[in-house]
């Protein structure tokens, strides 16, 4: 079965953060655009709007003291440094104009330029003063008189453009930014800026339109600079993910304690506390795990101990049983007699099967003695106890060393022999293999016996679990060796897992964490 991808909690929630976000930014900009008509005009009320003043300005002081026939390669030759086009745009005869006109551009620039304001009736400058020279183009604002004028202080240092090549004998009058567009075929985007020249230096005329043409609507930083937004989208994403991180990562971390404390319970670890958490939904569930954790440690240590208990009461009896039966088949004749035979084998078999489950809750209810020890050594005792009639194979490091009880380990491997021994038969094979990893030592306990379906080694561990349904004393066993196995390892605070080799058997893993813990 093919696994699917797997997504934290804390990517998913930070994936809903920034579609959020990005929804969030598309709908307001769509707002502004549909709700107050913005178009690239408004653009020209802010930074656009000074950068393209400025711009002009330039040109101004470059063009002020050159025939018009030069405009143009000097307009150009600016416009380069800032990587886009530029010339001045004459109304009456635009068909000279060096950069081909969409159609909306062309109307939009007309209709831009104002009319020309003829020279007021009164001179402007008083009695005793002569009239000052006027500009055009400037509506009811009065232009600026010239340097020259003894009456009239220079103007301040901000009205110059800095480096510029300008006259210091002239003052020149702000540009005015007066459209900004896209054109109608996709031709690029359009700027149109009125750019006032001093009368004296020209004969009365129009202000100058000038013309600028970009492919992008940045304008390489003069039309829209992106910066600024792209900074501020990067602000609002960084500020959106440190709020929201601290909470989600308190979420995913409490539910990573919570998957801890359910597979703890799953492997039989009744014995668990987690940190408080308020009264979220959270803190209620991790108290509700608590407290079923309590009530199984309490359930079943209760069972094991009505086994323990049951199984002493047994022993009474079933010892009397047996020494009555004794003399009873000494007092009957030999004929007689052989009718005992069966009674005494049901006999053994129950004081067996008592034995097993005396065997079962003392495991489970021992409290192990821990301690590191030399694993060899161990299994070799082991091996020479419970393997007269079963060839062994072990293979095993000589300085592996971990920690655990060595009386509940030597239980479980002498248990897994004597199955071996029971299932496989006459030619029982049992091969050992220890290693070590990162975390924990692995003992493999691998018999050639004839194995067991694949669908039953989830279950394989449970007491009185048997293959065999009718449970007929020839197939042997109680059901209760793998369960003791499985208890003693968990009690050491390790793992048992079953699984098939490639060839027929059946082979039971044990892993013992290098610093063992306890079990419950």
């Amino acid at each position: 079965m093919k696994s699917s991808l797997r997504l934290p909690l804390l990517m998913k929630v930070l994936g809903w953060l920034i579609l959020h976000l990005v929804i969030l930014a598309l709908s307001f900009l769509l707002f502004v655009r549909w709700q107050l008509g913005m178009g690239l005009d408004s653009l020209l009320s802010g930074s656009a709007g000074e950068r393209l003043g400025s711009f002009g300005d330039t040109v101004v002081s470059l063009i002020v003291d050159l025939p018009p026939r030069q405009w143009n390669r000097v307009i150009q030759a600016r416009a380069d440094e800032k990587e886009v086009r530029a010339a001045a745009f004459d109304p009456a005869n635009a068909e000279s104009f060096p950069i081909s006109l969409p159609p909306n551009v062309l109307t939009r620039a007309r209709a831009a330029i104002p009319p020309q304001h003829p020279p007021p009736d009164r001179p402007r400058g008083g009695p005793d003063r002569p009239p000052r020279p006027d500009f055009e183009g400037q509506g009811s604002r009065p232009p600026p008189p010239e340097l020259d004028d003894p009456q009239r202080p220079p103007p301040p240092e901000e009205d110059f453009e800095p480096g510029l090549p300008t006259k210091p004998s002239v003052f020149l009058p702000k540009s005015h930014p007066a459209f900004l567009l896209r054109a109608d075929n996709g031709d690029g985007y359009w700027a149109g800026v009125l750019l006032y020249l001093p009368k004296s230096r020209n004969p009365p005329r129009q202000p100058i339109m000038l013309l600028i043409r970009a492919d992008r609507l940045d304008g390489s930083g003069m039309f829209f600079d992106f910066k600024p937004w792209l900074w501020g989208g990067i602000a609002v994403l960084l500020l959106s993910l440190a709020f929201w991180t601290p909470f989600v990562w308190g979420i995913t971390r409490y539910l990573h304690r919570l998957t801890i404390a359910a597979d703890r319970i799953a492997a039989g670890q009744f014995n668990l506390s987690l940190p408080p958490r308020g009264n979220d939904e959270l803190g209620i569930l991790g108290r509700s795990i608590e407290v079923m954790a309590d009530r199984l440690e309490h359930l079943i240590s209760g069972q094991k101990r009505f086994l323990g208990d049951a199984a002493h009461e047994i022993c009474a009896p079933l010892a009397r049983i047996s020494t009555g039966l004794g003399i009873l088949e000494m007092k009957l004749a030999g004929a007689d007699s052989s009718g005992l035979s069966s009674i005494e084998a049901d006999t053994a078999e129950l004081a067996a099967l008592v034995n097993e489950i005396l065997a079962f809750s003392r495991v489970g209810n021992r409290s192990p003695s821990l301690r590191v020890i030399a694993l060899e050594p161990l299994l070799r005792e082991v091996i020479a106890r419970e393997a007269a009639v079963v060839e062994v194979e072990l293979y095993v490091p000589l300085d592996l060393e971990l920690s655990t009880d060595p009386i509940l380990l030597g239980r479980a491997i002498g248990n897994l022999i004597r199955n071996a021994a029971v299932h496989a038969g006459p030619q029982a094979k049992v091969s050992i293999y220890a290693a070590e990893t990162a975390d924990a030592v692995s003992i493999m306990v691998t018999d050639n016996g004839p194995g067991v379906p694949a669908v039953e080694l989830s279950r394989i561990f449970e007491p009185f679990y048997r293959l065999d349904r009718s449970r007929s004393r020839n197939t042997g066993g109680s059901g209760l060796g793998l369960a003791i196995v499985r208890t003693a390892i968990e009690t050491c605070g390790g793992e048992t897992i079953a699984s098939l080799p490639e060839n027929r058997g059946l082979s039971i893993t044990i892993r013992l964490p290098h610093r063992a813990v306890a079990g419950s």
